[in-house]
């Protein structure tokens, strides 16, 4: 089982879990953190402040709607929760979780925040 954390867009809070990966697991052990985000209408993204450890075979194209990825080219950190089906066009994504609740939340929210991502 992964570490569950909490991704918190101001007074909005989703919850999700992180997976096994040293990837994940590296990114769990620097919680809490702050990553300045914008909305792009099918995810939020923001610049990490640290890089991750990845596996070349981790890396993938596309995403399923609710997962959060770690970008290692761009150093991107990427909250992912819609256009799943045209996702493919879209590589260097190393999968570090999924959001565990309604993927509704997320699309009632638009600009920028300072995404507070903390353990549950």
């Amino acid at each position: 089982m992964g570490v569950k954390i909490c991704l918190k867009f101001g007074e909005t809070t989703v919850p999700a879990e992180l997976n096994e990966t040293e990837t994940a697991r590296t990114f769990a052990n620097r919680l809490p953190v702050t990553i300045r985000v914008r909305g792009t209408g099918i995810d939020f993204c923001g610049q990490m402040p640290f890089d991750l450890p990845h596996e070349r075979c981790q890396v993938q194209c596309g995403w399923s709607n609710g997962d959060v990825n770690y970008n290692p080219g761009g150093g991107w950190f990427a909250l992912l929760f819609d256009d799943e089906e045209n996702s493919a066009r879209y590589g260097d994504q190393v999968n570090m979780g999924h959001v565990t609740g309604s993927l509704a939340a997320l699309h009632a929210l638009s600009g920028s925040y300072d995404l507070v991502i903390e353990r549950a």
